[in-house]
């Protein structure tokens, strides 16, 4: 089933842009121009995640987050703005919001963002691994970790699996370097940060020539292109 998300935004051209890149990102979206009609949009849309501009005609996000968090304690809610002056911020966050996502924003942010808040707030994991999987011409058997390449096998270590396992979990999707530090080493440091990018580096190397491909989003995350 679709996740559904609510989004508010009164600037057609930015809103139907990001409502078609979510839609292609299998999200289920209800777009709503103006603030008024926020709080009926979201009592018979029912989404999983709202995504709210401030500056909206009729009643401001922070009104209509305000009225959604009186009603659901749970779902998220990410702010969309210009404004990030301390004081917005603090104002966002006193309403209930979760989240902010300053303009101008990337879509893979955005999508990053909704991801991560949707995992958070319902409990999604990642994918059990596989007894082993088949990554085009590539062979990953998680248990023994070992990568089957069409001319070698490759033991891997702990953590160069457990990178791969995440990714492959999220292939063809977007997952964030917090993701990654998190689920891997459990904070994100600096020293762990750096690692990671030592781990990304020899898997991409792993793949290197072949149509799977670990394209980095500066900023963002990774995506892992599989066949």
């Amino acid at each position: 089933m679709k996740q559904r998300i609510l989004f508010v935004e009164d600037e057609k051209i930015l809103g139907q842009l990001v409502k078609e890149s979510l839609e292609k990102e299998g999200f289920e979206i209800k777009l709503i121009t103006n603030g008024v009609d926020a709080l009926q949009a979201y009592r018979d849309f029912k989404p999983n995640l709202c995504l709210l501009d401030i500056m909206l005609p009729g009643k401001d996000g922070y009104e209509v987050a305000t009225q959604i968090r009186a009603i659901d304690k749970v779902v998220p809610i990410i702010f969309l703005t210009a404004k990030i002056q301390t004081a917005d911020l603090v104002a966002g966050f006193n309403t209930g919001c979760n989240d902010y996502i300053r303009k101008p924003f990337s879509i893979d942010e955005v999508v990053v963002r909704i991801n991560s808040w949707l995992a958070e707030k319902y409990g999604q994991q990642e994918k059990e691994p596989e007894a082993e999987v088949q990554i085009g011409d590539f062979r990953f058997v998680p248990g023994k970790q070992e990568l089957h390449t069409p001319e070698d096998v490759i033991q891997l270590s702990h953590k160069d699996a457990t990178i791969l396992n995440l990714l492959y979990s999220h292939r063809n999707t977007i997952v964030s370097r917090d993701h990654l530090l998190q689920k891997v080493w459990g904070t994100d440091t600096i020293y762990n940060s750096r690692t990671l990018d030592v781990y990304i580096n020899r898997l991409r190397k792993y793949f290197a020539g072949s149509q799977n491909k670990i394209i980095t989003l500066k900023g963002v995350g990774y995506r892992f292109i599989c066949e």
